[in-house]
């Protein structure tokens, strides 16, 4: 099969490109031929004062990503278009370029962005659904999208008029929800399709178990608010007999900085940003891993690399987490923002090395179930197929 991807990449550290890269290398690895069409944020930085000036017209369609698109299906003939990322750079332009040369389309959905103007559905401390319906001036009302009531306005015009014009509907095939909650959430926000296919996230290359460890937990990920870390910090505070060591980098970098200086918090170091290999080998020299997510997550690829090194998880009972980390089996959950309740079940994973050893082995027998590349391949065909079968009968019933 010949695979036509597309991907505009973000800024890294990014679990889309991440994501993007292994299907990419499973496909290859496997005899399929990947024809990949990307764009990258970082050529903003390259652009005149003129072509950054246009960026917001180019989010609405962008006129050349649409034309070379057009000419790469026409000349390589792929048999389906699957798509991660779009923004800002391709546009749903490149929708409408593979439709019309009859090239089924695929979309994962890593995000809320097509019924949340700030992708995560979340606002001031909260899970926020206020934009259900595709009604998007709350959302421009808060500045969802970046903080910026104008960016939040030209980023709610681009999907409302895609919608109008039946990108969404017409022009993607299949939605690929990374999992259950995900593809209940969209449909209940309204987005407006009724071909999903439920596919989580993978590891490309696992990360083999350690079960023995040095005692500490850890924290790897975005430094933000809807990632829990003011609670986290918190919940540390109860803790001064745990270890603790965090890595990342994110809007509240200087917020968790201070916090550290300021309270005295002599258990916990704030390692900065980190090679991944790096952030490995921290995650399995720990006895647990925590993602006190206050948002609804994904697929989040440092809980599968967790559960792949054999460690246990604590995570915030929202979301697709509990789904992920079964209670008392492979970790433990706690209501999201309770510190309290977070720093009971740290302390019950730090007094307890065996106990923990015995969770990260039933999380990582639970990855070798669900997670790894020999499962994610049978479910990407799946989804391949499915898509080809919808845009044939599309096909068909123009004709």
């Amino acid at each position: 099969m010949k695979i036509l991807m597309v991907h505009n990449y973000l800024r890294p550290p990014s679990g889309e490109n991440t994501v993007f890269e292994q299907e990419r290398q499973l496909l290859e690895s496997k005899g399929h031929e990947v024809v990949a069409y990307t764009r990258e944020n970082s050529e903003i930085k390259t652009m005149r004062f003129f072509e950054k000036a246009m960026l917001p017209l180019r989010a609405f369609w962008s006129v050349a990503d649409h034309r070379e698109i057009s000419r790469i299906v026409r000349t390589e003939k792929p048999d389906v278009a699957h798509f991660h990322n779009i923004f800002p750079l391709v546009s749903p332009a490149a929708y409408r370029a593979c439709k019309g040369a009859g090239v089924p389309v695929v979309q994962t959905l890593h995000h809320f962005r097509i019924v949340c103007p700030g992708a995560l559905l979340f606002r001031e401390g909260r899970v926020c659904e206020d934009c259900s319906g595709m009604h998007f001036l709350p959302g421009i009302r808060h500045g969802c999208y970046r903080n910026s009531f104008l960016q939040t306005a030209g980023m709610a015009a681009v999907v409302h008029f895609h919608r109008l014009i039946r990108t969404w509907q017409d022009c993607v095939d299949l939605y690929v929800a990374l999992s259950d909650f995900a593809l209940d959430t969209y449909r209940r926000l309204g987005l407006p399709s009724k071909s999903f296919y439920v596919k989580a996230n993978f590891l490309q290359d696992p990360v083999e178990p350690v079960y023995d460890d040095e005692g500490y937990g850890v924290y790897i990920g975005r430094v933000g608010e809807e990632k829990g870390i003011p609670a986290l910090l918190d919940a540390l505070r109860e803790c001064p007999e745990i270890p603790f060591k965090m890595m990342g980098d994110g809007p509240l970098v200087d917020y968790l900085v201070g916090r550290l200086k300021d309270s005295g918090l002599q258990n916990v170091q704030y390692l900065g940003v980190k090679r991944h290999d790096e952030c490995m080998e921290y995650l399995t020299k720990a006895r647990f891993l925590v993602l006190p997510s206050q948002c609804f997550e994904g697929s989040p690829m440092v809980l599968l690399e967790a559960m792949s090194a054999g460690k246990p998880v604590v995570v915030s009972r929202i979301g697709v987490l509990p789904a992920m980390v079964r209670d008392g089996s492979n970790g433990h959950v706690f209501s999201p923002g309770a510190s309290k309740e977070l720093a009971e079940r740290m302390k019950r994973l730090h007094a307890d090395p065996e106990g923990a050893r015995e969770m990260g082995k039933k999380g990582r027998d639970l990855f070798e179930e669900k997670y790894t590349r020999e499962v994610n391949y049978s479910m990407l065909m799946e989804a391949y197929r499915k898509a080809i079968e919808i845009g044939n009968g599309k096909i068909r019933r123009k004709e």
